[in-house]
């Protein structure tokens, strides 16, 4: 790898000056070649300007948290460019901050933060030792377990996309809902909804764009077809003040929002489940030892690779439990939804049979996290919820289970959050694999 691509890795790029740069110095044939190299489709990429490529490019790699094997293929084609003038300055505004994002709280622990960071220095120190026969060779046997690996983590990254887009579609709907209410009455409502229907039409766009990836090839679509109907819909609605247009597209996007998320939740969740981080563990620990004849010029490299074992071992111990728990509220939270309408109707026999397997699989997880802050109130209200139950006493019952419902539906969410933010960690190691397998297959 060329000194400018890998400073890549250390120097924030700056996305504006990158898009510059491509097309000031790349022919529209130069930008075909460059998605060759990249094994991208050319005439996927929106637009048909090449600015508007070149854009939509970058738009691809920087979602993908990718950015740096764009960069670093963007050099190798173009050695003669100037790496520092594509670079974040201190005194530029960060290009990506005036994105519209779900920023979550940051709830993942600073272990698990700091083993990403030292197994990506891991793939890359890698990468800078490929000159080595026996990084090579060993390289080889692991191959096929970097790339499924590498395509994993990717799939997890576009499943958080459409989640966070999903998220971001639910604050719009309320937004539209509300104002649909004021119609017909208030004529005033159809400028407000006529301020939100772009920002809406935007996201939407962005949803359909990440829908034709090979992460949903093989999957159920169909959302993305019925978003862009209520795109059809609302746009109507709003250039004619149609107030049919509007309820058909309002539902339409309710439906949608009612179904699709959790699916999509579920899809990443089975993609989490089954990368073998394992696999990159036991690569690590063999190109490890290949490396004990190591020149003494190499001693800090060396310590980088051995550095993402432990990281490594530490991430797939923390993703498994992850996944474990979410999968474990999640079949508690499906029994509490099958039987929270016959509670609301007077009727505990559902709730008093399904007792029997609420109460121990709760307090299991209680029991795992012992003195956590969210277990206190979770424990009481099953102390009191349980003898409730027994003496049929129905009001109060139904009052303990709805507070029960929540406390449970508040640590579910909690784990979600802490399994997105994980996801969006792993694209660092992802990267370097992507990185690493370029390198190694030129």
């Amino acid at each position: 790898m060329t000194d400018s691509a890998d400073s890549s890795q250390e120097k924030p790029v700056d996305l504006r000056k990158l898009l510059r740069a491509i097309n000031d110095s790349f022919s529209i044939d130069d930008l075909r070649d460059l998605c060759f190299e990249l094994q991208l489709d050319f005439e996927n990429l929106p637009g048909s300007a090449k600015k508007d490529k070149a854009r939509e490019l970058i738009i691809h790699f920087d979602r993908r948290k990718r950015i740096n094997v764009l960069v670093a293929t963007f050099c190798e084609l173009r050695p003669n460019v100037d790496f520092e003038s594509i670079v974040l300055d201190e005194m530029d505004e960060d290009p990506t901050t005036s994105r519209i994002e779900i920023h979550t709280a940051d709830i993942l622990p600073q272990q698990d933060k700091s083993n990403t960071m030292i197994a990506s220095k891991s793939f890359s120190a890698i990468v800078r030792m490929l000159s080595r026969a026996d990084v090579r060779t060993a390289v080889v046997t692991f191959q096929t377990d970097f790339q499924a690996a590498s395509q994993q983590i990717e799939q997890m990254n576009d499943y958080k996309q459409i989640h966070d887009l999903f998220q971001i579609l639910e604050t719009q709907y309320d937004l539209i809902n509300r104002d649909q209410k004021r119609l017909p009455d208030d004529d005033m409502a159809w400028e407000d909804i006529a301020i939100a229907e772009p920002e809406l039409q935007a996201k939407i766009s962005d949803m359909v764009t990440l829908s034709k990836s090979q992460t949903f090839a093989e999957g159920d679509v169909r959302w993305a077809n019925q978003l862009e109907t209520v795109t059809d819909r609302l746009h109507t609605a709003v250039e004619g003040d149609d107030l049919e247009a509007l309820d058909g597209g309002v539902r339409l996007l309710y439906r949608v929002l009612n179904r699709y998320p959790t699916r999509i939740n579920a899809q990443l969740v089975a993609v989490a489940s089954a990368l073998r981080l394992d696999n990159l563990e036991k690569a690590i620990t063999t190109i490890s030892s290949s490396l004990a004849e190591a020149d003494v010029t190499m001693d800090s490299m060396v310590e980088e690779v051995k550095g993402g074992r432990s990281a490594l071992a530490g991430l797939d111990e923390r993703l498994k439990d992850l996944v474990r728990e979410h999968n474990a509220w999640q079949t508690i939270d499906d029994e509490i939804r099958r039987v929270k309408a016959a509670v609301s109707q007077n009727n505990l026999d559902e709730l008093e049979d399904a007792w029997y397997d609420l109460e121990p699989m709760t307090l299991e997880l209680v029991d795992a996290h012992n003195g956590a802050e969210w277990t206190v109130n979770l424990s009481k209200v099953m102390a009191d919820l349980k003898p409730a139950i027994e003496q049929q006493l129905n009001s109060k019952v139904r009052r303990l289970f709805m507070r029960y419902h929540t406390y449970v539906g508040h640590r579910f969410r909690e784990v979600d959050l802490e399994l997105l933010s994980l996801c969006t960690e792993l694209q660092r190691v992802g990267e370097q694999i992507d990185l690493l397998l370029r390198q190694f297959n030129k």
